[in-house]
């Protein structure tokens, strides 16, 4: 990993182990039936998804209830739930973590079906955005899901809080975006994407 991969490395881990409280809420788990619902009838089991960034990974039990081959993609290894640590023992060949750096993802990371990316992207430093799109682009033969904070909360201080606007212009590089889902308060950009023909 370069200098600046392991420098998040080294911040996430003490996030990771050293504060319980950051366990106590699971984005990517809260978004998941919007994404189910955008793809209805196209979600198939068998089919693979990369869940980028996947924290906790508490997600990962709707993905298994689908049928899906999954691939977790973390920075940190102690970011995972013990309950999921248990599920990668017990489904070996239908769950797999993959520890790895966003914007610097391993080689052996193929391509899945559907990428799944919530609460995420806003904590990544800016400079580093375009490459971790570049990175998930190449990686999501289908389609996916991203959530976006658009606002600062009070648990953690976010590195690229930016209006919807921004984020719907760095997606539309990468991606073709389908559908928005509404949440109950405009803290969230929540959107579908589609493979992008002919990225530039």
């Amino acid at each position: 990993m370069e200098q600046s991969a392991n420098a998040e490395k080294a911040n996430y881990d003490v996030i990771w182990r050293d504060t319980p409280t950051r366990r106590n809420s699971s984005p990517g788990k809260d978004f998941a039936p919007f994404f189910f619902d955008g793809f209805k009838g196209e979600i198939r089991a068998g089919q693979t998804l990369i869940d980028f960034g996947c924290g906790t990974a508490l997600v990962a039990k709707e993905f298994l209830s689908k049928g899906l081959n999954i691939r977790l993609v973390d920075i940190s290894p102690y970011a995972l739930d013990q309950e999921i640590r248990n599920l990668l023992a017990l489904f070996s060949a239908q769950v797999q973590f993959v520890q790895g750096c966003l914007w610097q993802l391993p080689e052996s990371l193929k391509s899945a079906y559907w990428i799944y990316c919530c609460d995420v992207l806003e904590n990544i430093p800016e400079e580093s955005i375009e490459p971790v799109l570049e990175g998930i682009a190449a990686r999501m033969r289908f389609g996916g899901y991203f959530s976006i904070r658009l606002k600062e909360d009070i648990a953690s201080s976010r590195r690229a809080v930016k209006e919807k606007r921004w984020w719907e212009h760095k997606l539309s590089k990468y991606f073709t975006i389908v559908g928005e889902d509404a949440t109950i308060d405009d803290s969230y950009f929540n959107c579908r994407v589609r493979a992008k023909l002919n990225r530039c």
